[in-house]
C-alpha cells in the first residue's frame, strides 16, 4: 500500500535500542478532482534533444548577409607553442571599425598558465598595458581585456569554468567569441554555444580609444616587445568581424560538440536558468533516467525555488527527452531569472518559495521506480528548519500531519483520513480539505493564492504578486493552512518508468514526533540483493540515518549510525556481495569515510578513509556504484569524486576490484579534466551497453566566485577501457 502524506495507524514511531526507528503505514487521502500535473512527453521527435557530441553547422547567415557580417581575416588551423604568430600586416588596416566581434575555434596542448588566443597591442616600451586580448586560464575560465595605458583605464570581463580542456585524455575543441558593442558599452563572452557573460562598464574602450595600436597577434599579446601570455595549441578557425554581431548569431557560430553534452540548458522547457545536484539511473528496460535541482535563484541550496526536473533516454543516453517538472510547486512562477553574479548581488536569494530539493532514485523489484526529494516549506533552509518538530501529531493511536490557521498561535489542525482537516480542540471535520498535492479547498472547491515572481532593478531584488492565481497549498508562504517550519521528505512512483507518475507522499516521522525529519543524500538507493531490503541514504548533521523498507515500500524504518562530531553524510551505497553493504560518504575531515555493514545494513562499522582521496574540509558529494561486467575477472564498483585540497576541482573516476573477502583494490583511476577544473556533485550510471555515463557538475560550487552559471552540468560517456587510460 502507498503511504500517504498524512496519517498513520496506532503504533506510534519509537526508538529502540539498536537506534532503529520504525512507523507503520498511512491511509491515502482522497484524490484531487482537477490535479495539477505535467505534460508527459510525447513519442514524436519533438521530445528528444541530442546531447552525444556532433557535427553542427556554424554557418549562419544567408547570402544577402551585410558587409559587416563577413569576416575582415579568417585563419585556419594555426599551431602555436607560446610564441604566437604576427599578423599585423594582414589585420591593421582592415579592423577598424572600433566595435568588434572574435570567433575563435581552438584546442590547447598544454594546461598550464592563462594564455591569450589573440592580442591588440602598443607593443612599445612603456606601453605594456595598452592591449585588448581574449584568453583562458588553466581552471577553464574564459576572459577579456581593454586597457589603455594614458587614459589609465582597464575593463576586465571573465567567466569561470566556460572552457574544457580535455575529454579521454584528448584536447577539446572549444569555440568562443568576445563582442564589444559601444552603442551598449558593453563586452560579452561566448563559449560553445553559451553567452557565459555580458558585462556594462562606464569607461568602455574600442580598440581605437586605446592610443598607438601597432601589433595584432594570434596565440599572444605583444607587450614592451616581448610575446606574452604565449598560448600553446591549435587556433583551428579565427574570424575577425568589423561589427558587435548580435547574440543569436554568436551563440550559432560558437555551438559545436561541446554544446550537445547538455540535457539540461539554460531556459529550457523548466523555465530555468540555473541546475545543480543532477542523478543518474538506468531502469531494468534498459531507459537511463536523469533527475535533477532546477534552481530558479540562481544556483543558491536555501533559500531559492527550487523544483526537480527530469528526462530520460532510451537509445544508451544518445538522445534525451525533453525536461519536464516533475516534482513541482508553483507559488513562483517557473521563469529564466538572470541572477546577479557581481559581489553585492550574488548571494541575494528568494526568501518566499516551497521548495524540492536533492532528489534520489530507486527501482523495486516489482520494477515500480520511487523518486524521494527533500521538502521544505516557503522561506525555510536548513537552517531555519526547526530541529524538534516533526511536524506531525499523535491523536488516538494515528500520526497526522499538523497544520496552523492563519492568526492562530498553536497547531489546532491535522489532516485526517480522506484528506480532511480537522479541528483538535473539537476533534470534529471543518469545511476545508487536502489534496494528494497538498492543495486546500473549501468545501471542495480549490482556495488559490497569487503566484509571486522576481525581479531585478540597479540591483535590488523585488518579490511581489504576479496577478496570476494558483492553487492554495500548505507549504506556501500566502496559505491559510501551514505546516510546521521544518523539513520533510516527500516521495512518487512510476509504473512505466518515469513516463508518468503518482501524486507526492510525505514520509511519517520516522526520527519520531519530536525531531525533523533527515536530509536526503542526493543519488540512488539500492536494493539489497539477498534480502530485498530498500536502501535510501539520509543524514542529519553528527548522524547518519539510513532509511530501509523490508515489505517492498510499503512501511518505512531508518537505523541512525552515530558519526563524528559535524560531518555532513551524504552517503551511496554499493553492495559488495549479498548482505555486504559498504556506504561512502562525505565528511567534514577531507576524507572520503566508508561504513560497512554485514548483514544488510542492520547494524554497521566504524568509518574507515579512503586513503587516495583528499578534499578541502567541508567535503563534497559522491557517487558510487556497483559494475554487472567482471573487470580484470574481478567484480568492481566505479566511484566519481573530486580529489583536490584547494576546492572542488580535479574530478576523477576510480575503478575498485572486489576481492573474495570483500575488500577493494582501487585499481585504476582517470582524470575527467585537468586538475584545476572545477568538479563538485556528480552522478554515476551503467548504460545498457555496459559504457559509464556521467554527469557532472563541472564548476565549483563552494566558491562565492562561481555561482549563478549556466549550462556548467554536462553528461559524458565512458568506456572501461577509457578508464582505466590516465
Amino acid at each position: 500500500m502507498v503511504l500517504s502524506a498524512f496519517v498513520a495507524n496506532s503504533v506510534a514511531a519509537q526508538e529502540t535500542e539498536t537506534s532503529e526507528v520504525s512507523t507503520p503505514k498511512l491511509v491515502q487521502p482522497v484524490a484531487p478532482t482537477t490535479p495539477i500535473s505535467e505534460v508527459q512527453p510525447t513519442s514524436d521527435n519533438s521530445s528528444e534533444v541530442t546531447v552525444q557530441p556532433r557535427t553542427v553547422e556554424t554557418t549562419v547567415k544567408d547570402p544577402s548577409s551585410t558587409a559587416e557580417e563577413t569576416p575582415v581575416l579568417e585563419k585556419n588551423n594555426v599551431t602555436l607553442t607560446g610564441g604566437g604568430e604576427n599578423v599585423t600586416k594582414e589585420l591593421k588596416d582592415k579592423f577598424t571599425s572600433g566595435d568588434f566581434t572574435v570567433v575563435i575555434k581552438y584546442n590547447q596542448s598544454s594546461e598550464k598558465g592563462l594564455q591569450a588566443l589573440f592580442g591588440i597591442s602598443n607593443s612599445k616600451p612603456g606601453q605594456q598595458n595598452s592591449y585588448v586580448d581574449v584568453f583562458f586560464r588553466d581552471n577553464g575560465e574564459l576572459g577579456m581585456e581593454a586597457r589603455d595605458t594614458s587614459s589609465n583605464k582597464n575593463n576586465l570581463v571573465s567567466r569561470p569554468a566556460s572552457v574544457w580542456g580535455k575529454y579521454k585524455q584528448e584536447a577539446v575543441t572549444n569555440t568562443v567569441a568576445v563582442v564589444a558593442d559601444s552603442v551598449k558599452k558593453t563586452y560579452s563572452l561566448y563559449a560553445n554555444g553559451t553567452k557565459v557573460v555580458e558585462k556594462k562598464v562606464d569607461n568602455f574602450l574600442n580598440i581605437k580609444d586605446i592610443k598607438g595600436i601597432d601589433y595584432y597577434m594570434l596565440g599572444g599579446v605583444k607587450r614592451a616587445g616581448k610575446t606574452a601570455f604565449g598560448f600553446n595549441g591549435t587556433l583551428e578557425n579565427i574570424k575577425f568581424f568589423n561589427s558587435a554581431l548580435d547574440e543569436e548569431t554568436v551563440k550559432k557560430m560558437t555551438t559545436n560538440a561541446v554544446t550537445g553534452h547538455l540535457i539540461y540548458t539554460a531556459n529550457d522547457t523548466t523555465g530555468s536558468n540555473y541546475f545543480r545536484i543532477p542523478v543518474l539511473y538506468t531502469f531494468s528496460n534498459g531507459r537511463v533516467f536523469s533527475s535533477i535541482d532546477a534552481r530558479y535563484g540562481g544556483t543558491h541550496d536555501f533559500l531559492n525555488k527550487i523544483n526537480i526536473a527530469t528526462s530520460y533516454s532510451d537509445d544508451n543516453g544518445k538522445t534525451w527527452t525533453k525536461p519536464k517538472l516533475t516534482l513541482a510547486f508553483d507559488d513562483f512562477a517557473p521563469v529564466p531569472l538572470e541572477w546577479p553574479r557581481e559581489v553585492g548581488g550574488r548571494d541575494l536569494q528568494i526568501s518566499g518559495g516551497a521548495t524540492y530539493i536533492d532528489s534520489v532514485i530507486v527501482e523495486k523489484k516489482n520494477k515500480q521506480v520511487l523518486m524521494f526529494a527533500d521538502v521544505m516549506p516557503a522561506g525555510v533552509s536548513f537552517r531555519e528548519a526547526t530541529r524538534k518538530d516533526s511536524g506531525y501529531k499523535q491523536i488516538d493511536g494515528n500520526y497526522y500531519l499538523k497544520l496552523r490557521k492563519q492568526g492562530d498561535t498553536d497547531y489546532n489542525y491535522t489532516i485526517r483520513e480522506n484528506g480532511t482537516v480537522y479541528d483538535d480542540r473539537t476533534n470534529r471535520p471543518t469545511e476545508f480539505s487536502v489534496d494528494k498535492n497538498f492543495g486546500i479547498k473549501q468545501n471542495g472547491n480549490y482556495l488559490t493564492v497569487e503566484q509571486y515572481s522576481v525581479s531585478f532593478e540597479n540591483n535590488k531584488k523585488t518579490e511581489y504578486r504576479n496577478g496570476t492565481k494558483v492553487h492554495m497549498n500548505i507549504f506556501y508562504k500566502d496559505a491559510l493552512f501551514k505546516v510546521v517550519p521544518t523539513n520533510y521528505i516527500a516521495y512518487i512512483s512510476s509504473n512505466d518508468h518515469g513516463e508518468s507518475w503518482s501524486a507526492p507522499t510525505l514520509l511519517p516521522p520516522i526520527m519520531g514526533l519530536n525531531r525533523n525529519a533527515p536530509y536526503l543524500g542526493p543519488g540512488r538507493g539500492i536494493i539489497e540483493s539477498s534480502t530485498g531490503r530498500i536502501l535510501i541514504p539520509s543524514y542529519i548533521g553528527k548522524e547518519s540515518a539510513f532509511i530501509y523498507s523490508d515489505d517492498n515500500g510499503a512501511s518505512w524504518k531508518v537505523k541512525v549510525v552515530p558519526l563524528p562530531s559535524s560531518w555532513s553524510a551524504e552517503a551511496q551505497f554499493v553492495e559488495l556481495s549479498p548482505g555486504v553493504i559498504q556506504a561512502y560518504m562525505r565528511t567534514n575531515n577531507g576524507k572520503i569515510a566508508y561504513l560497512t555493514s554485514k548483514d544488510a545494513g542492520t547494524t554497521w562499522s566504524a568509518p574507515e578513509y579512503l586513503k587516495f582521496v583528499s578534499n578541502p574540509s567541508y567535503g563534497t558529494q559522491l557517487s558510487i556504484i556497483n559494475y554487472s561486467q567482471l573487470i580484470d575477472g574481478k567484480k568492481a564498483v566505479i566511484l566519481s569524486t573530486p580529489n583536490s585540497t584547494n576546492g572542488r576541482k580535479h574530478g576523477q573516476i576510480w575503478i575498485g576490484l572486489i576481492n573474495d573477502d570483500n575488500t577493494i583494490d582501487w585499481r585504476y583511476h582517470h582524470d575527467v579534466d585537468y586538475s584545476n577544473y572545477g568538479y563538485s556533485y556528480s552522478t554515476l550510471t551503467e548504460l545498457p551497453n555496459h559504457e559509464i555515463g556521467l554527469m557532472f557538475e563541472k564548476f565549483d560550487s563552494w566558491s562565492r566566485n562561481e555561482l549563478h552559471m549556466k549550462n556548467v552540468v554536462p553528461y559524458i560517456t565512458f568506456k572501461i577501457e577509457d578508464l582505466k587510460k590516465n
